[in-house]
């Protein structure tokens, strides 16, 4: 087990490891950085959206919400 991880990090690791679903701690840390990879891509993407919102907001492209009407959609559906 590599041994350059805070505790709670390799407490972690070693429940992971234990609980079978890993090959070796190599497939753990590989999954582990897909996951964040994924997550930092996300986040990268909610970042421009919120800055298009704002470029939109400032442009005076935006509309103001109806929350009767958005409250009245949401109970005839469910």
């Amino acid at each position: 087990m590599s041994t350059g991880y805070p505790p709670e990090i390799l407490k972690f690791i070693e429940e992971e490891m234990a609980s079978g679903h890993y090959e070796d701690e190599s497939a753990l840390v590989t999954e582990a950085l897909e996951v964040f990879r994924e997550l930092k891509q996300r986040q990268a993407e909610l970042k421009q959206q919120i800055q298009q919102s704002l470029e939109a907001e400032r442009e005076g492209r935006v509309m103001p919400l109806d929350i009767d009407a958005i409250v009245s959609e949401l109970e005839s559906c469910c």
